[in-house]
């Protein structure tokens, strides 16, 4: 079926959107139900075929597309990060590169019986785990700092080494013999090459860098001129050299991520949006450009050799960076099971493939067929597999059970102590050390300093909260902490005491505000004084023979705050009724 490309462009993007809405739902992997829906719409349905709807620009289009999703993978890439995973991550990502292809290869040639020139290239290629894939199961499974980290790293880093090793694999399986240069004159002169493209990356991420610092762009050109420059670094960077793009994008983005400038994280919101975008687009794009016949050529030896790389490779290769490490046992396991591999994978196995074959390797046909194997087999067993096996290492974390409260004031810490109670996970914050002192004598989790800091970020156990309610009693102050996190946790959980007046309201956007569920019996100094006159926090369970309405009827003029449900927290709002089984907190009256 040919449809027109308007329309094609349409179906893409707009099914991608319809399908990440409703992975989200469903708590399933998005790119799960987008490779799914590539495969339906392609091979199995032909409802519509890239090559011939795009044509000689679906290449250009597929490798502009990773390189900005690889901009704002480098984007997300902190030097703190790196100091809190400790030198363990840099072994990770060397152990991926070397240990991780020398394994595939092996096994290539052993169990599949492929020539040394085409397992070379496919264990080149899968040294890639890929933003594309890791950033959203990392961001769904809520799994613990210093693991996240180490996949995320591994995943962005290697991405575009990963490239460049299957680039000199190729040259050298390939032009190699063609051409008589040596091996090392051929690897010398790509590793020239990297560096000159990882130079154009690095001197144009200062550059803009120092523009931004100096106010030299408007602030409505920001995001445009960010664009566009990731297109020119990327295109420069391929003129250099073959596959030099990706890395020069990624230290693009590194560079400007540890720049310390303000507008970066505007910039980095836009990008994670586009980003999302992108990968929908790719994932359906490049999934509907497989064929029956490729799917048929897993049957047999290849389908073996997707598992011994999906349950030994990766595996071993955990094994091997993580050894002596001094990491717990958890997270080891963790880090040597998850690695799925996504497009950057895809689009290198079918850049890659056709010159093999017309050099002389009949058996890289099998490439793309067997890289798709395993992007859909890590995709399938990591994307279903990551959230209950963090958990049950204790490394996952149920989401909506955390709340991250601003203000470690008396009431503030007994109302911790009551959503402890009730079976939320709290942690309190505050800058002033004698309440965080007294916070942590009642035995509560807290956290000294600014929650709006660098450091926090990292500090922070923030996989583990779902909820922030600003509890200062700085009306402005407690408005810019909502602002801050409702871009990670949604405007819908970021809460804060009422405003003191009426009048900050209508003076302060709404749009700058955090939700206040209480109204006027939430604001900072009435709670503090129905608290200071012989109030408190009361958690009670609900059931059929005290419901909702008999525990409203026996405290009246209570001011009822948060429920807990089946592990997870609410809010109470004027509409809410907490059901059976819940248990509410919430502030007694002094008569009560």
């Amino acid at each position: 079926m040919k449809l027109d490309p308007i329309h094609l462009l349409t179906l893409l993007i707009a099914l991608g959107v319809f399908i990440q809405w409703i992975a989200l739902r469903l708590r399933l992997p998005a790119l799960l139900l987008l490779l799914a829906a590539g495969i339906t719409l392609g091979p199995i349905a032909g409802v519509f075929d890239p090559n011939l709807e795009f044509g000689r620009f679906q290449n250009p289009v597929i490798r502009l597309a990773v390189a900005i999703i690889l901009f704002e993978g480098g984007l997300s890439l902190e030097f703190a990060e790196a100091r809190f995973a400790g030198p363990v991550l840099w072994r990770l990502i060397v152990s991926g590169l070397v240990v991780g292809f020398g394994s595939v290869m092996a096994l290539g040639v052993w169990i599949a019986g492929l020539s040394p020139a085409t397992a070379a290239v496919l264990g080149a290629i899968l040294v890639v785990t890929g933003p594309t894939v890791i950033l959203p199961m990392l961001r769904s499974s809520r799994i613990s700092l210093r693991p996240a980290t180490l996949l995320k790293w591994e995943g962005i880093v290697n991405d575009p080494l990963g490239a460049l090793m299957a680039f000199v694999v190729f040259e050298i399986a390939v032009l190699g013999g063609e051409s008589g240069e040596s091996v090392g004159g051929l690897v010398f002169a790509v590793g020239l090459q990297a560096l000159a493209g990882g130079a154009v990356g690095v001197a144009a991420g200062w550059i803009l860098g120092r523009a931004l610092v100096r106010h030299q762009i408007a602030e409505h050109m920001k995001n445009p001129v960010m664009l566009g420059a990731v297109l020119v670094v990327y295109t420069l960077a391929e003129e250099i050299g073959h596959e030099n793009g990706l890395f020069a994008v990624t230290t693009m983005g590194l560079v400007l991520a540890n720049m310390k400038e303000h507008s970066i994280e505007d910039i980095r919101r836009f990008k994670e949006q586009i980003g999302s975008l992108l990968v929908a687009f790719l994932f359906l794009l490049l999934s509907a450009r497989l064929e029956m016949d490729q799917l048929a050529k897993l049957i047999g030896t290849p389908l073996v050799l997707i598992a011994a790389i999906v349950f030994v490779a990766r595996p071993l290769v955990g094994l091997v960076a993580t050894f002596r490490s001094g990491l717990p046992w958890n997270e080891r396991t963790l880090i040597s099971w998850i690695a799925p591999r996504g497009i950057v994978a895809a689009a290198v196995a079918g850049a890659f493939q056709d010159p093999l074959v017309q050099a002389g390797y009949p058996d890289a046909e099998l490439l793309v067929p067997i890289v798709f194997g395993v992007i859909i087999a890590t995709v399938v067993l990591h994307g279903l597999t990551i959230r209950p096996l963090s958990r049950r290492l204790g490394l996952g974390f149920v989401e909506g059970t955390g709340i991250l409260i601003v203000g470690a004031q008396t009431w503030g810490v007994a109302l911790a102590q009551a959503l402890t109670k009730a079976g939320a996970y709290v942690i309190l914050a505050d800058s002033r050390y004698q309440r965080v002192s007294h916070a942590r004598r009642e035995g509560m989790e807290v956290h000294y300093g600014d929650v709006l800091s660098d450091e926090a970020g990292i500090v922070l156990p923030l996989e583990r909260v779902s909820w922030v309610l600003a509890a200062t009693d700085d009306d402005a102050y407690n408005s810019l902490v909502c602002t801050s996190f409702a871009q990670e946790i949604g405007r819908q959980h970021a809460l804060q005491v009422s405003p003191s007046s009426l009048g900050h309201r209508k003076e302060t956007a709404h749009a700058l505000m955090g939700l206040t569920p209480w109204g006027e019996l939430g604001t900072y100094a009435e709670l503090s004084r129905r608290y200071w006159r012989h109030g408190s926090f009361k958690v009670t369970a609900l059931s059929e023979e005290f419901d909702w309405e008999s525990l409203k009827a026996r405290n009246r003029g209570a001011v009822f705050l948060f429920y807990v449900d089946r592990e997870k927290l609410f809010v109470i709002g004027e509409r809410t009724v907490p059901p059976e089984g819940s248990h509410v907190v919430y502030l007694t009256s002094e008569a009560a």
